[in-house]
């Protein structure tokens, strides 16, 4: 049975602008912990760190959603 793709294109450019913007937040976050991480404000770097994780969580998630499309 033929898949039809045209009806899946227009999530996947969703979930693809998605992926790179949280992409964007992960590396900004990067960059943000390493500036916390020299001025040494440790409750700071766990916050950046926890945006970081669920940015790159939900990165992973769309990825593999769009497989599966």
């Amino acid at each position: 049975m033929p898949v039809n793709t045209a009806h899946h294109e227009p999530a996947s450019i969703v979930a693809h602008n998605l992926v790179n913007k949280l992409s964007a937040i992960v590396g900004f976050c990067d960059l943000l912990y390493e500036k916390i991480e020299k001025d040494a404000d440790p409750e700071s770097a766990k916050q950046i760190g926890l945006i970081h994780d669920l940015a790159k969580s939900a990165a992973q998630e769309l990825i593999e959603h769009q497989s599966e499309l």
